[in-house]
């Protein structure tokens, strides 16, 4: 092994003109004599090869070009373990690239200690739609996390740093998902040593590179970086609905051949790995006939594949089949495949579809009308009813909302929003207040320690699909009690999540065209959508029993390029919309109803947003309101 390689990373490349330039560029850092990189040409036919040669011309040390035939991705990673002679080894991809800084971190933790394999962060980059996703280790935390008392193990697990070398089968076993390949980097001497390596003439051989070196892993570094870049949405990509249909056959090689893999070499798994690894090959299992199913064409050729593959599932492990097979498949089997055409058919699978989520909102009709959410409009007559007969405690969501009615009677509250007056520092100021955050403001967790006392949310079309798609900075949206629209289901979940029903009544047309809005006295039976989640916060805050309720950061003014203070997912759709400026003006009208329904009720309401065009309420200075307490 040539002395001072600490890292070499084996880059797979068959006609990447158009992007590898832009991976290789990434690779050029301060320590770039630690790091050793091998461009594979697998049989290019443009200009791939020439672009190679220009860096490892400039870059002889670091930079090596292997042109060989068209074998595939598996096949280039053959040839880059095998020529490799760095201490770790890192694929990466042609179309992806690493963040410089992080790489540059990353060699330097990879110099001071020794593992087995070590883990790193990495990002998903949606090409199409320009959004970046951060995808973090689980159950892995950072030193400010843990001081910040965010880091919370599971039952039974002690809390692990970034930065610290762990047993792999007692204390980090659960780190798999289904993008494991952008995380791991091995030894690669464990990779040479027990002679790994990965079909050919195949695509997802990367789910083999996820699988076949554990049994020989015993120690594992995470480190908190974000090294590789992922990109996604890009056309003609593996991983698309049209490719898993175009190279099932691949796949299903793939699958049969992990799982075989995982038979052969169960008893040198470690216990804990085990059962992760065995979870995830179901999972694969599952996905290959939701293929069949979904995606192909409902014929006998697919049929018969279908059946071909259960069976080979069957014939190597009757316990993983019985574990991995669906209702569908159950039903095919029982039926010998002569039923396919009906389970297979997209129409009939509608139909399924819709019965079983008949209960849930149609996705085709605007939010505020009634045929958008017919059963939360019924919920919200039966919890009138039940509450108009004092028995709200027979219904479990409202006896979990009677838990906060009135519990800050007297008290003051900050209802913070994310308007683009909103400052860091802003937030920072409150942190001896009690406060209600609300929908994009979790945006700014990143940036600080605040959290609010609350949280809520009721925008479910894109906050409420942000929050599904991930966890949230730091894992906890609030320092007591995060409040959602019903039909949320956020990835992070700490038991402290209550759900309510928005009533949207307001936009109704026997409402709306008479100008009439109407607010909530009991947001146990629901709030109401006042046009902005502002007024929704207002309502909850009234519940709790507040008495004076100040808003910050809302501006109503969508004149500007920024809408937010800290850019949200959807921020550019609804500037391109055109219906920001029509939304204001509603939510103004919004405001000056819930002026006058605080007003009834003794509450006082004050603005200390700075600047904005909201004039509805009386203005007050922050500073000025935070020494008066």
């Amino acid at each position: 092994m040539k002395k001072g390689k600490v890292l070499t990373i084996v880059i797979p490349a068959y006609n990447m003109e158009k992007y590898i330039s832009k991976t290789l560029d990434s690779l050029i850092c301060a320590s770039i004599d630690d790091l050793e990189v091998i461009i594979v040409n697998d049989g290019s036919t443009d200009g791939t090869e020439e672009i190679a040669k220009q860096y490892v011309n400039r870059y002889p040390h670091s930079f090596s070009l292997i042109n060989k035939e068209n074998g595939g991705h598996g096949s280039a990673l053959n040839v880059g373990i095998k020529c490799s002679t760095g201490k770790y080894f890192r694929p990466l991809d042609a179309d992806d690239w690493v963040d410089t800084d992080a790489l540059e971190a990353v060699i330097h933790d990879l110099k001071i200690n020794d593992a087995d394999m070590v883990l790193t962060n990495f990002r998903k980059i949606l090409e199409q739609s320009g959004q970046t996703i951060n995808v973090r280790m689980k159950n892995v935390w950072n030193r400010k996390e843990i001081k910040e008392g965010k880091a919370k193990p599971k039952e039974g697990r002690n809390i692990l740093v970034y930065g610290q070398v762990y047993d792999f089968d007692k204390e980090l076993f659960d780190y798999n998902n289904q993008y494991l390949f952008h995380f791991v980097s091995y030894r690669t001497e464990l990779l040479k040593d027990n002679n790994i390596k990965f079909d050919e003439h195949v695509y997802y051989d990367d789910m083999e590179y996820d699988v076949y070196p554990l049994p020989y892993v015993k120690t594992v570094l995470p480190i908190d970086r974000y090294l590789y870049q992922y990109r996604l949405e890009r056309e003609g990509q593996s991983v698309d609905d049209k490719a898993f249909a175009k190279n099932h056959r691949d796949r299903r090689l793939v699958v049969k051949n992990i799982l075989s893999y995982y038979l052969e070499h169960e008893e040198e798994f470690g216990f804990n790995v085990k059962e992760v690894i065995l979870d995830d090959i179901i999972w694969k299992i599952q996905r290959q006939y939701d293929i069949y199913l979904t995606l192909m064409p409902v014929n006998a050729e697919t049929r018969n594949e279908l059946m071909e593959f259960s069976r080979d599932v069957r014939n190597t492990s009757a316990e993983i089949f019985d574990r991995a097979s669906t209702k569908r498949v159950v039903i095919l089997e029982k039926s010998n495949g002569l039923l396919f055409p009906i389970i297979a058919n997209k129409k009939i699978q509608r139909i399924i579809w819709n019965f079983k989520h008949r209960n849930e909102p149609n996705k085709d009709a605007k939010a505020w009308t009634k045929e958008a959410d017919v059963p939360m409009h019924k919920m919200i007559r039966r919890r009138n009813i039940l509450s108009i007969f004092h028995l709200w405690w027979f219904s479990k969501e409202m006896r979990r909302m009677h838990r906060f009615k009135n519990i800050h009677k007297g008290e003051r509250v900050f209802i913070t929003c994310p308007g683009p007056s909103m400052t860091i520092k802003d937030l920072e100021l409150l942190k001896n207040e009690y406060t209600i955050g609300v929908n994009s403001i979790i945006e700014a967790y990143a940036e600080t320690e605040w959290r609010p006392t609350y949280y809520m949310a009721i925008d479910y079309f894109s906050v409420g699909q942000e929050l599904a798609r991930n966890d949230v900075v730091g894992n906890t949206f609030c320092q007591r009690e995060a409040f959602f629209h019903y039909r949320i289901n956020p990835k992070t979940k700490n038991g402290r999540e209550t759900y309510m029903l928005i009533n949207y009544s307001n936009h109704f047309p026997e409402y709306f065209d008479k100008g009439i809005i109407k607010y909530s006295n009991d947001a146990s039976v629901c709030v109401y959508d006042g046009f902005t989640v502002t007024n929704s916060a207002i309502q909850l805050a009234i519940y709790m029993g507040f008495k004076k309720i100040y808003i910050i950061g809302a501006d109503c003014d969508y004149s500007k390029p920024q809408i937010h203070f800290i850019e949200a997912p959807g921020d550019k759709e609804k500037i391109a919309s055109g219906a920001l400026p029509y939304a204001a003006n509603l939510s103004i009208d919004g405001y000056i109803a819930m002026r006058e329904f605080a007003y009834k009720k003794h509450i006082e309401i004050y603005n200390v947003t700075r600047g904005g065009k909201l004039e509805v309420f009386y203005r007050d200075n922050l500073e000025r309101v935070l020494q008066e307490k």
